[in-house]
């Protein structure tokens, strides 16, 4: 018997505190130093403004809010988006690596035909007949020369 009074008032006092929070205004004032200050009470030296609060809108109530089936097809657009932007950085990456991979090839022959024209006396050009066509002193100079440009171009 007690134990229903005293639920009964437990209840009676949980829906005054709710209603009453529910009835609170909120109030906005400056205070001495300028600052600007809100409240559940009004202070008692100075003029304040009740503000205005509205309530959240309820899910069902919003309109403005996508349909769950809106919601998935925005999910997998942005799913397909994001998988199409990891595709093309893949395939940009493999060809980054792939120019890398020639540039680094390139590299490694320019070394190999300057290590020979430095390791040789002679070069020569191999002639339609089969015979071979030395070059003369200046000649070799400018192509030795030009292996040691193409070894700076080519292995930055």
């Amino acid at each position: 018997m007690f134990q229903g009074k005293l639920y009964g008032c437990l209840v009676l006092l949980c829906s005054q505190l709710f209603f009453s929070v529910a009835e609170s205004a909120v109030y906005r004032w400056v205070d001495e130093q300028g600052r600007v200050q809100f409240g559940d009470r009004p202070p008692q030296n100075q003029q304040p403004e009740e503000l205005k609060i509205k309530s959240a809108p309820s899910a069902a109530s919003d309109a403005g809010q996508p349909s769950q089936q809106q919601r998935r097809e925005l999910r997998q657009k942005l799913l397909d988006s994001y998988r199409e932007e990891r595709e093309l950085k893949r395939e940009a990456r493999k060809e980054r690596e792939e120019q890398a991979e020639k540039q680094k090839m390139r590299c490694a022959q320019a070394k190999n035909r300057l290590r020979d024209y430095e390791n040789s006396s002679a070069l020569y050009d191999l002639q339609a007949d089969g015979s071979r066509a030395y070059l003369s002193k200046a000649q070799f100079e400018a192509e030795l020369v030009k292996a040691r440009v193409a070894v700076k171009q080519l292995c930055r």
